[in-house]
């Protein structure tokens, strides 16, 4: 009994709390299903103030809440109500605050819709990868059929419409019809084996496949692979209408040509019976042009002909060789003066020149030049000597004026002191006492020498003293 005492009793237990038990599992279910498509019945919808809305989905077994946020759920392009079989894209996720799982979707669509849809876009894709929807694969449809194999329900709306335009556009095509059903589950394989059949009869020009509308299950059909395949390769081209404008199938992407409904079809595959009426008749008016048009050239050519015939008759090129003969002597004629004319007058010429160029007339010319160059030059001696005898006067009458000896002749002398280098004398610091003196008068010259020296008694005091005397 003391083992099991409370006083040693120890709890080794990890207690988890409710919070943190749901917070591990919203990260396994999240890590676990990180996002996955569901299809089931929407039941409770619930639309709170907020915007989001919150359903179950179910099946014969079981449901699960989901909810779907306002932003995702006005992508939604039909009515969201209980009772509707839809497929959603969501992630699996726990709401903590009360443990429940939920699908947190973002993408719903209407369950038949949706999964042919999907099948729709896979082969869509498949088929183009292998390059089925190609144009360089396609063949063109011919302008003018004359049988067209039409491949249809015999009890459809779509082959009495297609049958009424053929009739009022070109009734001249004749119609072999393939009665096939066109919904259902036998609908791909009658119509293949249909487009086969009709590939081993080379009488058609062109196959025709029709369809009035309906919804994607009406025109599922059309989107199977096989199908696809053979017209594909059909050795005949198809042309395919099948439900309205909006609606495509797999045959519209193979097919060698799409039009949007049965009775574009029937407009496309054919001319129109009227136009062609005019085509005709402006074909009919330009033949008629082109003829006449053709008639008046060969008219043309025929005059021409003729007119050339006649230029080349022999005795016509006679007469024309003649008369161009005559010309040639008229011609060699004038030739031969207007030559003659010209050599006379190029004799007159060279004569002139030769006369200009004699050595006579150069040296009668070169005489007169001389004669008129040494008047020209005796001129200029003369004048030349005229201008130097006036020069050479007016400078001895200059060189008179101030010549020192005419100073002397006035009454002036020139004192020098002699050496080996004389010096004028000009001042008396220039002397000094005893120094030897020579100076120079009108005639002859007088030595001396200095006894004294002094700034006082210069010539101007001799000019006071004259002007004293007088």
């Amino acid at each position: 009994m003391a083992e099991n005492s409370p006083d040693n009793y120890s709890d080794d237990r990890d207690i988890y709390s409710v919070s943190e038990i749901n917070r591990h599992l919203k990260q396994l279910v999240g890590s676990a299903f990180p996002l996955l498509w569901v299809e089931g019945e929407i039941s409770n919808l619930a639309r709170p103030a907020s915007g989001h809305i919150y359903f179950s989905l179910k099946d014969a077994n079981a449901h699960i809440r989901c909810v779907m946020f306002r932003g995702n759920q006005q992508k939604v392009p039909f009515e969201i109500k209980n009772g509707l079989q839809v497929v959603i894209r969501a992630k699996a996720s726990l709401y903590e605050p009360r443990g429940d799982l939920q699908l947190i979707a973002d993408q719903m669509e209407e369950a038949g819709f949706g999964a042919l849809q999907r099948q729709f876009e896979a082969l869509k894709k498949k088929l183009f990868a292998e390059g089925l929807f190609a144009e360089q694969r396609k063949t063109n449809i011919p302008g003018y059929p004359k049988e067209i194999a039409l491949v249809t329900s015999p009890t459809g709306a779509a082959l009495k419409d297609f049958l009424n335009i053929i009739q009022r556009r070109y009734p001249l095509a004749k119609i072999s019809l393939f009665a096939v059903p066109v919904q259902g589950d036998l609908a791909a394989d009658t119509i293949r084996s249909a487009i086969q059949a009709i590939n081993l009869n080379k009488k058609f020009e062109v196959i025709v496949l029709i369809r009035g509308g309906g919804s994607i299950e009406d025109l599922w059909a059309f989107n199977d692979e096989q199908l696809a395949r053979a017209i594909a390769a059909s050795a005949i081209p198809v042309v395919t209408g099948i439900g309205h404008e909006i609606d495509y199938t797999i045959a519209d992407f193979v097919a060698d040509l799409r039009a949007p409904t049965p009775s574009a079809a029937a407009e496309i595959t054919t001319p129109d019976l009227f136009v062609l009426r005019a085509q005709i008749g402006s074909k009919t008016s330009q033949l008629i042009k082109f003829s006449r048009e053709k008639l008046n050239t060969e008219v043309q050519k025929l005059d021409w002909l003729n007119q050339r015939l006649q230029r080349i008759h022999p005795a016509r090129n006679i007469k024309i060789q003649h008369r161009e003969l005559h010309g040639l002597v008229s011609r060699l004629s004038s030739a031969c003066n207007s030559y003659f004319e010209r050599s006379g007058h190029r004799i007159k010429l060279c004569l002139a020149k030769l006369h200009s160029s004699s050595p006579a007339n150069t040296i009668n010319k070169a005489q007169a030049d001389r004669l008129v160059l040494h008047n020209r030059l005796q001129a200029a001696v003369n004048q030349s000597l005229e201008n130097n005898r006036h020069r050479f006067q007016l400078a001895f009458t200059t060189l008179n004026a101030i010549s020192p000896l005419n100073t002397l002749d006035r009454g002036y002398s020139i004192t020098i002191k002699p050496g080996t280098e004389p010096a004028l004398i000009r001042r008396f610091e220039q002397t000094r006492t005893g120094d030897q003196l020579i100076t120079y008068l009108s005639k002859g010259r007088v030595v001396s020498r200095v006894e004294s020296t002094s700034s006082k008694g210069g010539l101007d005091n001799l000019k006071s003293s004259d002007s004293g005397t007088d």
